[in-house]
């Protein structure tokens, strides 16, 4: 491989792993979202393709956990 495709695939590399990064932010905030709407994690869960473990995993984030949405304190 060429130096020049060398650092072509790194660029494209570069630019792929922005837009992953990206995209999770944006599926972060769209699950944060369905959550402050009243939506329950399964459902979610289901509408993502994700388990419901990633889903309270991306809230715990948040400070949002099953124990603080029990008692209400959220």
């Amino acid at each position: 491989m060429s130096e020049d495709a060398l650092e072509a695939a790194q660029r494209a590399y570069q630019s792929a792993q922005e837009a992953l990064h990206a995209a999770r932010r944006k599926l972060a905030e769209a699950v944060l979202d369905a959550y402050a709407n009243g939506e329950p994690v399964g459902r979610i869960a289901e509408r993502t393709g994700q388990s419901t473990t990633n889903v309270w995993n991306t809230l715990a984030v948040h400070g949002i956990t099953p124990r603080s949405h029990i008692n209400g304190s959220t």
